[in-house]
């Protein structure tokens, strides 16, 4: 009976082993696939990894490619077949980590309105217009498709493998161009705002540089941004500012703020003088140049030759439509101008005088058919000038401007210009407009009644304003101005501070020669400053130049919707929006 028992519990526990062990190889088998599929889906993640790195690193070498080829030619909107073969494939080298992958459906696509790709090689983006007149983006869709293949992968050369890993990488890329006429003031260099009187800045505000202001008579109603710093202060080097800076103030919820540079032309150039140069060679910002622009180009050389060119740069100097023009300008007329004087030692100008009024007159009458070279820029320059602005000193002269070419006028000049009396306000010799009245004036009516002002600019190695009052034969005397009023925008260069200077500021931009107290200089328009002046550099800060105007200045928002002629405008290349398809 008890061997019985013994047999029976044996034979049980032998059934309960053979249970165990059974379980347990279930568990470890299970343990097993476990660890293995934990395995697989490490190894997938990683080469899912791997794969959105391929795909990102290659859409950032076609933006790369695809920036420089838009640079070529900025105003070019590139169609899909002028990118298929100039897009460089990134080769193996680029991904050392990755031993085996496939780059397919490579390339930068035209989108549409709603980002989605254009595949016809004729396809162009689809414009969008921006807020401003002139601001326009321009949108492309760079693709990369990558696979990469497992373990289980049957052919590594085949995209379209189930057992692969595959990623489609997308990316948005978006050329921007926007007008610098948006701006009240801009400045590609340092910008410093330290007016002594009350000043109201009107309009939006950028530096590519840094910003400086010292003073709480200022005041930044519109968005203020710079690139590098600001600063509740004065510029280094400037000695001319002893007392103590205070804040300026500003629009609730609007202090000055960083922002990205806003490069002119999409060009990165340490200054942009060229833009006004006279040249026979090819510069970096061909075709933009205002001598490239003009559909009417004038020379004057040291003989007082004048020649004339239209938009192709065909002489027309000696037919019907160039005399037309030749009949509106004065050459070999001579002024004082103390702040050269006093800098380098030779105040004196020889001008060449250009009549707005007789151009306007000629234009708008079209007088031997002149309309048929006019786009409403004119570039005129004495090539005799110092380049150095030492001794042969040479500048324009803008007189009876009071009113313009029906749609406006840009006159540009590699020289500096001197602009003389009321511009683009309607005034004639016998009516100026309200701004101008002596015991009241009205600068919110800055235009005589019945005259549309135009859209206008002067663009000019420096410009200086000379009132209603001036006379030559006074020039050198610092004498007595009277109220003027200047409507347009203006495009200038600056003396820059250092070493003990001064450049005299924003509210010294346009520049002065004669006693303004008490006077207003009423202004409407953009301040742009985007290279150092190269002729007139004479310093700010002087004894015996000017005496500083009431500053009624304000921005010309009708810029906004209808800018100067000619194409001032800076242009972005943005990433935007990443995804996987």
């Amino acid at each position: 009976m008890n061997h019985k028992s013994r047999s029976s519990s044996a034979g049980n526990t032998l059934v309960v082993t053979l249970i165990t062990m059974a379980i347990v190889g279930v568990l470890v088998s299970l343990a097993l696939q476990y660890t293995n599929s934990v395995g697989r889906n490490v190894q997938r993640s990683l080469l899912l990894r791997q794969a959105i790195n391929i795909g990102d690193a290659s859409t950032e070498m076609a933006f790369s490619a695809w920036r420089a080829i838009c640079r070529t030619n900025q105003t070019k909107i590139f169609k899909r077949s002028d990118l298929d073969t100039e897009i460089p494939t990134p080769t193996p080298g680029n991904f050392p980590g990755v031993a085996t992958y496939n780059l397919s459906n490579y390339g930068i696509y035209p989108a549409d309105t709603n980002w989605n790709a254009k595949s016809g090689g004729g396809s162009t983006p689809v414009p969008i217009a921006g807020p401003n007149h002139g601001d326009l983006s321009y949108y492309y869709v760079a693709k990369a498709d990558v696979s990469i293949p497992t373990l289980t992968t049957r052919n590594i050369n085949n995209a379209n493998d189930p057992n692969s890993i595959k990623v489609k990488v997308r990316r948005i890329f978006q050329k921007e161009q926007l007008s610098l006429w948006r701006y009240a003031i801009f400045y590609d260099d340092d910008m410093e705002i330290h007016p002594g009187p009350v000043m109201n800045v009107t309009g939006d505000v950028h530096t590519n540089g840094s910003l400086f202001t010292g003073h709480n008579t200022l005041t930044l109603s519109g968005k203020t941004t710079y690139t590098d710093n600001w600063t509740i202060g004065f510029m280094p080097g400037d000695n001319t500012h002893p007392e103590t800076p205070t804040s300026p103030n500003w629009a609730t919820g609007l202090p000055p703020a960083a922002d990205t540079a806003q490069q002119p032309y999409g060009v990165d150039l340490d200054d942009y003088h060229q833009l006004i140069d006279y040249t026979t060679t090819p510069t970096d910002l061909d075709p933009y140049r205002f001598q490239t622009q003009a559909g009417i180009k004038i020379t004057i050389d040291a003989s007082n030759n004048v020649k004339i060119y239209k938009l192709d740069g065909g002489d027309i100097t000696n037919n019907a439509k160039g005399t037309t023009i030749r009949n509106t300008i004065t050459t070999n007329e001579t002024i004082t101008d103390n702040r050269e004087g006093a800098t380098t030692g030779n105040g004196t100008i020889r001008i060449t005088t250009l009549d707005i009024g007789a151009l306007t007159t000629a234009i708008n009458a079209n007088t031997n058919n002149v309309s048929t070279v006019w786009n409403g820029i004119v570039y005129i320059v004495d090539t005799s000038a110092d380049p150095n602005g030492v001794n042969t000193k040479r500048a324009i002269r803008l007189e009876n401007g009071g009113s313009l070419p029906n749609g406006g006028l840009t006159v540009v000049s590699g020289n500096p210009i001197y602009v003389q009396g009321d511009y683009n306000t309607g005034t004639t010799g016998t009516t100026q407009p309200a701004s101008n009245n002596v015991s009241s004036p009205d600068p919110t009516r800055p235009t005589v009644p019945g005259y549309t002002r135009q859209p206008a600019a002067i663009v000019a190695d420096a410009v200086t304003i000379l009132s209603n009052a001036w006379v030559d034969s006074k020039s050198g005397t610092v004498p007595d101005a009277s109220p003027t009023t200047v409507n347009a925008g203006l495009v200038s260069g600056i003396v820059p501070s250092g070493n003990g200077y001064y450049s005299g500021g924003v509210e010294n931009f346009p520049r002065f020669l004669e006693d303004w107290s008490g006077k207003n200089l009423t202004y409407y328009g953009s301040m742009i400053e985007l290279f150092q002046s190269k002729q007139a550099i004479g310093r700010w800060g002087s004894a015996n130049v000017y005496s500083p105007p009431n500053r009624p200045w304000y921005f010309d928002s009708s810029f906004v919707s209808n800018p100067p002629p000619g194409l001032l405008a800076s242009f972005n290349y943005r990433r935007s929006r990443w995804y996987l398809e």
